[in-house]
């Protein structure tokens, strides 16, 4: 089936190879790139062999496109618990590579059936629930193409993702939960509560908060150095534009897709060229040059689609390379030419005024309202220690308490901004208790777990159909994040030390 794929987008594949090899040239070997840092020389040692920048930087690409096809069923394990995005990518790669080699070793080996199989059902490739062969088309020239990839990225990807589903269920063989394990869930998630709160307004706090220009003047002093204007940019750019489609009409002819990422290349290609001017290529290109307003970092300009991949481009720019690669935009292709830079100033005390005191004042309201919350909190479980009610305490505290209809984190006719989150805080408390103090969008809940009602056998098992799945995910999960940390310790990875 994977070769039958390919017959179909040979000629395209033909047409895009010189495209292809330059796309990857300057979205991967130009200066400043992640390949370009790593130099010519081995990465890591695993598994007693070298890994060389060129399978460092593919593997790291292939995340790239399994973030953007969805397969989070692949990421989440592979790229466990990190934190930034650089050691989700630097997990995923190493993941990856034990996964493979342990994955051979146990006779784990995806079939091209299972290959073309499991690709026709990926949701980004249907239309009206059907596997649509001009979307998986699309696919390998959008988004792969310009990476420098082709459909066989994709299908070792998705061999990855068969690989994973293999060791998931040899790890979930045989799991069967303990009925106090079933029970634990079930009122988790199905069991009500009685139950009342005390919300403590932030606005109301907010009120009562002042702050003096001596502190505003204090803050300027400390902190002058860091109060700057953001460094502001123009850029001029060239769109070129994916035909549209009509509300019913059907998806453009790939071959037309193309044409419009050939002409970006070509144009892209051009500025290559030794004293290329911006408006020079584009006048003979015959398309128009447009200017952006001065932006700071991280603005959404409705010109680049509100794509901050677009305006994190233009601060990559700099006079000596004032073009920028070509970059993808769900309308199309755009290329960036750097105009002007307006460079980053100190503010006066006058100038950083309101930002200090807003600053200052949610500090000052931030800090407020968790004292007031760990007051009023102790003030209630000692009125309830001495005999008081829960709604009781809380007006000896000065407020006034709310009881709640009775709710599960599954069901619940709770309504307001802070419903899931006294739903969620309720659940693991048991009757008597008081929640520690939960943040909210308008201020902090205390929640008071009074009753919780029995379980109800006959909804228990009615909830087993649901419940086993997510214990077994649970169980899974775990022993899968367990089992991949395990195999890469054995892995013998060694990083090189950078220089």
């Amino acid at each position: 089936m994977v070769n039958i794929f390919r017959r179909f987008q040979q000629p395209l594949l033909i047409i895009l190879t010189v495209f292809v090899i330059i796309a990857f040239v300057v979205l991967y070997g130009g200066p400043g790139t992640r390949l370009d840092r790593l130099g010519s020389e081995r990465v890591a040692t695993i598994y007693d062999r070298s890994v060389q920048p060129a399978e460092y930087s593919s593997i790291g690409r292939q995340f790239e496109i399994c973030r953007m096809m969805g397969m989070f069923d692949l990421i989440i394990p592979l790229a466990q618990n990190a934190r930034t995005m650089s050691d989700a990518m630097d997990n995923y790669i190493w993941n990856t590579i034990v996964l493979r080699h342990e994955a051979l070793r146990m006779g784990i080996q995806p079939t091209e059936i299972q290959v073309a199989e499991a690709i026709q059902k990926m949701s980004v490739f249907q239309t009206n629930g059907q596997y649509d062969h001009a979307r998986y088309m699309q696919a390998v020239q959008m988004a792969f193409a310009p990476r420098g990839m082709n459909a066989s990225h994709l299908e070792e990807l998705v061999r990855d993702s068969i690989r994973m589903q293999a060791v998931r269920d040899v790890l979930s063989a045989g799991f069967s939960p303990a009925p106090d394990e079933l029970e634990k869930a079930y009122a988790s998630q199905h069991q009500k509560v009685e139950a009342a709160v005390i919300r403590i307004a932030r606005d109301e706090i907010s009120k009562s908060v002042k702050i003096s220009d001596e502190e505003v003047k204090g803050a300027y002093e400390t902190r002058k150095e860091s109060l700057k204007t953001p460094e502001k940019r123009k850029v001029e750019y060239v769109a070129f534009a994916l035909p549209k489609k009509d509300k019913d009409a059907p998806a453009p002819a790939a071959a037309d897709l193309q044409k419009v990422a050939d002409r970006a290349d070509d144009f892209a290609s051009a500025l290559l060229a030794e004293g290329a001017k911006f408006k020079e290529v584009a006048k003979r290109f015959e398309v128009e040059v447009k200017t952006t307003g001065e932006f700071a970092a991280g603005e959404r300009l409705a010109e680049f689609g509100k794509q901050l991949r677009a305006t994190a481009a233009a601060f990559q720019l700099t006079a000596e390379h004032p073009f920028s690669d070509t970059l993808q935009t769900e309308q199309g292709y755009l290329i960036l030419n750097l105009a002007a830079i307006e460079p980053s100033k100190p503010l006066s005390l006058e100038e950083a005024k309101d930002q200090l005191s807003e600053g200052l004042k949610a500090d000052k309201v931030r800090e407020t309202l968790s004292l007031k919350s760990a007051e009023t909190r102790k003030k209630v479980e000692e009125g309830i220690k001495a005999g008081k009610t829960f709604v009781q305490a809380a007006e000896g505290a000065g407020f006034k308490a709310e009881t709640l209809e009775p709710f599960s984190r599954a069901e619940s006719k709770l309504t307001g901004e802070d419903a899931s989150l006294i739903q969620n805080g309720a659940a693991d408390l048991k009757a008597g208790q008081t929640s520690a103090p939960l943040d909210g969008p308008q201020g902090t809940v205390l929640v008071h777990v009074t009753k919780r009602q029995d379980v109800d056998p006959a909804d228990l098992e009615k909830q087993r159909a649901s419940l086993v799945p997510m214990l077994e995910t649970q169980r899974v999960d775990g022993l899968l994040s367990e089992w991949i940390d395990r195999q890469r310790a054995a892995s013998g990875l060694q990083l090189k030390q950078a220089q």
